[in-house]
């Protein structure tokens, strides 16, 4: 043990052990080198990327492209070979720094540059006023998806003013006049654009013009929809009471029971008249 623990046998030792380790790392490294190299007879496709992140909106300039090659066997579907087929076109979702092209995150063919860009065949865009607490204390921003909930006040009894979801899972477009999403701090906003169909306009039309507007953020993975009644407020108030008990039916006395008034026993006896002989009924009364 004394000799190991000598230093002119310590340190070969620890130079050996670290040129062992060293060669074992560069090993292990060249090999996934190897792996990572195409093969020899692999394809490869040239697609067009992104040179610089594209935020939603602009429309793609030439200079804002580059050409990547990519395996042939693992080239993203919507992919473009061609720079002619992109410059032009405008982005709709946001494309990172070289980000192959595809077309699901392009507008549809002669879309304009802007805001415009964003709304989908059929879709319209809608905005509706909004409050710091309708507006979930500022965290909606856009990309996030919305359930549009109304208040509607009665004016002839209080306890008929209802709420009830009108619309759901629908996306946010724009907050006041941005429509690109910086951060995830919250915000104070005043509007909120949002994506809706002609008929769900029309229903967010009359909801915040006779009612007031709350929104509630949601997952963007939760799609499932609710069904729900809504609410009054008479039922809100009710729901809160105790449950008053039925009063109990008065007791009525008991009427006494009539006994049947016994009639007096009666004998029949013969009585002699005039020398004839006549029966007669006779009652006989008790003494009490």
């Amino acid at each position: 043990m004394q000799l190991l623990l000598k230093p002119k046998v310590i340190i070969p030792l620890a130079i050996l052990i670290g040129a062992i380790a060293t060669f074992s790392v560069y090993a292990y490294l060249q090999k996934e080198k190897e792996q990572l190299k195409p093969a020899g007879n692999q394809q490869i496709t040239s697609v067009i990327a992104a040179l610089l992140p594209l935020k939603a909106g602009v429309q793609i300039q030439e200079r804002d492209l580059r050409i990547l090659d990519w395996p042939s066997n693992v080239v993203p579907p919507g992919t473009f070979t061609d720079i002619t087929q992109v410059v032009g076109r405008v982005v709709n979702l946001d494309i990172g720094e070289n980000e192959p092209i595809l077309e699901a995150k392009l507008a549809a063919q002669g879309s304009q540059e802007g805001f415009s860009s964003l709304i989908p065949p059929g879709m319209r865009a809608m905005t509706v006023q909004v409050n710091v607490y309708s507006g979930v204390s500022g965290f909606i921003l856009p990309g996030a998806n919305v359930d549009v909930m109304v208040t509607v006040t009665s004016m002839q009894n209080k306890e008929e003013s209802s709420t009830r979801i009108i619309l759901e899972n629908v996306k946010v477009l724009a907050i006041d006049q941005t429509f690109e999403k910086n951060d995830a701090d919250p915000v104070t906003v005043q509007s909120v654009t949002l994506l809706v169909t002609p008929e769900q306009a029309e229903k967010l039309a009359l909801a915040s013009t006779e009612g007031k507007l709350l929104l509630m953020l949601r997952n963007a993975t939760d799609q499932e929809a609710t069904d729900t009644k809504g609410i009054q407020l008479g039922d809100l108030i009710n729901r809160q009471r105790p449950v008053a008990r039925a009063p109990r039916p008065a007791v009525q006395p008991e009427k006494p029971v009539e006994q049947p008034k016994e009639e007096p026993p009666t004998t029949t006896v013969e009585v002699i008249r005039s020398g004839s002989k006549e029966k007669e009924q006779v009652k006989f009364q008790q003494k009490k």
